[in-house]
């Protein structure tokens, strides 16, 4: 299991609504909240406009993470982006893995971890 972070506080409000506009058709987007919320709640979904219009580079619950054999996840990318309308709840894109060279060379995103290998400590 292998999970390895990203920084992209460097990326400007505009890069990321950027990178969100061109990947959003190569992935699919879910919702989820920040804290455990009651059963059966559920955030509302957004089109992408509100996605990108709430973006901002500066909010602290931006994330981009490669994940490999990690329980009840896809292998591939999430990158998480915080709402400035919705500070409950975070938009998140998921992308196969093979887009992530490309991703991290345009984008010029740097690892801020040594990418994890969970396996090493007993995981899958």
């Amino acid at each position: 299991m292998i999970e390895q972070f990203y920084s992209i506080e460097h990326l400007s409000t505009e890069q990321l609504r950027e990178l969100f506009s061109f990947y959003r058709n190569r992935g699919w987007v879910d919702y989820d909240y920040y804290k455990l919320m009651p059963e059966g709640v559920t955030p509302p979904e957004l089109t992408d406009e509100e996605i990108m219009f709430n973006m901002d580079g500066a909010n602290p619950h931006n994330y981009f993470v490669f994940m490999e054999g990690m329980e009840d996840e896809k292998d591939g990318i999430m990158i998480g982006f915080g709402l400035t309308d919705y500070p409950s709840f975070g938009a998140f894109l998921h992308l196969d893995e093979g887009w992530l060279d490309e991703i991290v060379e345009k984008y010029e995103l740097k690892a801020t971890n040594v990418g994890v290998d969970y396996s090493l400590f007993g995981g899958k």
